[in-house]
Protein backbone atom coordinates (compact mmCIF):
# COMPACT_ATOMS: atom_id res chain seq x y z
CA UNK A 1 0.00 0.00 0.00
CA UNK A 2 0.93 3.74 -0.64
CA UNK A 3 0.68 6.78 1.12
CA UNK A 4 -1.91 7.45 -1.33
CA UNK A 5 -3.64 4.20 -0.47
CA UNK A 6 -3.66 4.63 2.80
CA UNK A 7 -4.83 8.51 2.53
CA UNK A 8 -7.95 7.46 0.20
CA UNK A 9 -9.21 4.79 3.14
CA UNK A 10 -9.00 7.17 5.65
CA UNK A 11 -10.82 9.62 3.66
CA UNK A 12 -13.24 7.29 3.13
CA UNK A 13 -13.63 6.47 6.14
CA UNK A 14 -14.45 10.41 7.56
CA UNK A 15 -16.51 10.89 4.93
CA UNK A 16 -18.99 7.51 5.55
CA UNK A 17 -18.76 7.13 9.41
CA UNK A 18 -21.52 10.14 10.14
CA UNK A 19 -24.37 8.32 7.74
CA UNK A 20 -23.94 5.05 9.74
CA UNK A 21 -23.17 6.93 13.13
CA UNK A 22 -19.98 5.53 14.12
CA UNK A 23 -17.77 6.95 16.07
CA UNK A 24 -13.88 6.49 15.70
CA UNK A 25 -12.55 5.62 18.80
CA UNK A 26 -8.85 4.29 17.34
CA UNK A 27 -6.86 3.38 14.41
CA UNK A 28 -4.25 2.00 12.90
CA UNK A 29 -3.75 0.81 8.91
CA UNK A 30 -0.70 -0.97 8.19
CA UNK A 31 0.30 -2.42 4.86
CA UNK A 32 -1.25 -6.26 5.55
CA UNK A 33 -4.05 -4.88 7.96
CA UNK A 34 -5.91 -2.45 10.05
CA UNK A 35 -7.05 -1.80 13.30
CA UNK A 36 -10.62 0.18 13.84
CA UNK A 37 -11.72 0.66 17.24
CA UNK A 38 -15.28 1.86 16.74
CA UNK A 39 -18.71 2.77 18.78
CA UNK A 40 -21.56 1.88 17.24
CA UNK A 41 -24.31 5.24 18.24
CA UNK A 42 -27.26 3.95 16.18
CA UNK A 43 -28.44 0.55 15.72
CA UNK A 44 -27.18 0.24 12.22
CA UNK A 45 -24.54 -2.83 12.16
CA UNK A 46 -21.48 -1.68 11.82
CA UNK A 47 -20.78 -4.73 9.86
CA UNK A 48 -22.73 -2.79 7.34
CA UNK A 49 -20.48 0.58 7.47
CA UNK A 50 -17.49 -1.96 7.05
CA UNK A 51 -18.89 -3.91 4.04
CA UNK A 52 -19.81 -0.45 1.89
CA UNK A 53 -16.24 1.20 2.93
CA UNK A 54 -14.22 -1.82 2.00
CA UNK A 55 -16.55 -2.95 -1.37
CA UNK A 56 -15.63 0.81 -2.68
CA UNK A 57 -12.10 0.86 -1.35
CA UNK A 58 -11.06 -2.47 -2.64
CA UNK A 59 -13.32 -1.42 -5.96
CA UNK A 60 -10.93 1.36 -6.23
CA UNK A 61 -7.38 -0.47 -5.47
CA UNK A 62 -8.23 -3.17 -7.89
CA UNK A 63 -8.49 -0.82 -10.44
CA UNK A 64 -5.57 1.00 -9.34
CA UNK A 65 -2.97 -1.77 -9.13
CA UNK A 66 -5.20 -3.98 -12.36
CA UNK A 67 -5.92 -6.81 -10.17
CA UNK A 68 -8.80 -8.49 -9.08
CA UNK A 69 -10.10 -10.26 -5.78
CA UNK A 70 -9.96 -9.48 -1.91
CA UNK A 71 -7.01 -7.39 -0.24
CA UNK A 72 -7.19 -8.35 2.95
CA UNK A 73 -6.88 -12.15 4.06
CA UNK A 74 -9.47 -12.35 6.92
CA UNK A 75 -12.81 -10.76 7.74
CA UNK A 76 -13.04 -8.46 10.91
CA UNK A 77 -12.78 -9.84 14.09
CA UNK A 78 -15.55 -8.01 16.76
CA UNK A 79 -14.23 -7.53 19.73
CA UNK A 80 -16.75 -6.26 22.43
CA UNK A 81 -15.01 -3.70 25.22
CA UNK A 82 -16.31 -4.85 28.33
CA UNK A 83 -14.25 -2.88 30.93
CA UNK A 84 -12.74 0.92 31.12
CA UNK A 85 -9.11 -1.00 31.51
CA UNK A 86 -9.87 -3.31 28.20
CA UNK A 87 -10.97 0.32 26.48
CA UNK A 88 -7.39 2.22 27.20
CA UNK A 89 -5.30 -1.45 26.11
CA UNK A 90 -6.87 -1.75 23.20
CA UNK A 91 -6.61 2.05 22.52
CA UNK A 92 -3.15 1.37 23.19
CA UNK A 93 -2.31 -2.06 21.47
CA UNK A 94 -3.76 -0.22 18.33
CA UNK A 95 -1.24 2.49 18.47
CA UNK A 96 1.55 0.42 19.17
CA UNK A 97 1.62 -1.96 16.39
CA UNK A 98 3.93 -0.97 13.77
CA UNK A 99 6.43 -0.39 16.44
CA UNK A 100 5.42 -4.12 17.62
CA UNK A 101 5.89 -5.30 14.02
CA UNK A 102 9.18 -3.76 13.75
CA UNK A 103 7.55 -0.71 11.08
CA UNK A 104 9.27 2.05 13.03
CA UNK A 105 11.82 2.91 15.76
CA UNK A 106 9.03 4.80 17.56
CA UNK A 107 4.94 4.39 17.80
CA UNK A 108 4.33 8.03 16.59
CA UNK A 109 6.14 8.03 13.48
CA UNK A 110 3.66 5.81 12.23
CA UNK A 111 1.59 8.35 9.93
CA UNK A 112 -1.67 6.59 9.46
CA UNK A 113 -2.67 5.89 13.35
CA UNK A 114 -4.55 7.96 15.38
CA UNK A 115 -1.80 8.10 17.79
CA UNK A 116 -1.43 11.69 16.47
CA UNK A 117 -4.34 12.70 17.28
CA UNK A 118 -4.31 11.27 20.87
CA UNK A 119 -1.15 12.81 21.62
CA UNK A 120 -1.61 16.75 20.48
CA UNK A 121 -5.28 16.15 21.66
CA UNK A 122 -7.17 17.24 18.35
CA UNK A 123 -9.47 15.61 16.45
CA UNK A 124 -9.44 14.85 12.87
CA UNK A 125 -10.93 11.47 12.75
CA UNK A 126 -11.36 10.21 16.26
CA UNK A 127 -13.92 10.75 18.34
CA UNK A 128 -13.08 13.04 21.42
CA UNK A 129 -15.27 10.84 23.52
CA UNK A 130 -12.56 9.12 25.16
CA UNK A 131 -9.75 12.12 25.93
CA UNK A 132 -12.40 13.74 27.40
CA UNK A 133 -13.69 10.84 29.30
CA UNK A 134 -10.40 9.24 30.08
CA UNK A 135 -7.37 11.74 30.32
CA UNK A 136 -7.05 15.03 31.80
CA UNK A 137 -4.50 18.04 33.07
CA UNK A 138 -2.82 15.52 35.14
CA UNK A 139 -2.98 12.39 33.36
CA UNK A 140 -2.80 12.87 29.65
CA UNK A 141 -2.94 9.92 26.98
CA UNK A 142 0.49 10.51 26.33
CA UNK A 143 1.41 9.56 29.65
CA UNK A 144 -0.98 6.81 29.61
CA UNK A 145 0.97 5.25 26.41
CA UNK A 146 3.90 6.04 28.30
CA UNK A 147 3.53 3.46 30.71
CA UNK A 148 1.79 1.26 28.53
CA UNK A 149 4.95 1.21 26.15
CA UNK A 150 7.68 0.64 29.27
CA UNK A 151 5.67 -1.89 30.58
CA UNK A 152 5.72 -3.96 27.65
CA UNK A 153 2.61 -5.05 27.54
CA UNK A 154 2.69 -4.17 23.81
CA UNK A 155 4.55 -7.68 23.06
CA UNK A 156 1.35 -9.30 24.25
CA UNK A 157 -1.75 -10.28 22.67
CA UNK A 158 -4.84 -8.49 23.11
CA UNK A 159 -7.88 -10.69 24.39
Amino acid sequence: MTESDYKHLLTKIKLTKDKYKIEVIAYCLLPNHYHLMLYQASDKPISDWLRDLFNGYVQKFNRKYDRSGTIFERTAKPKLITSDKYLIDGIHYIHSNPFKHGMVDNPDDWKFSSLSEYLNEKNVLISTRILENYFYQNYTYQTSFQEYMESRKFKEELD
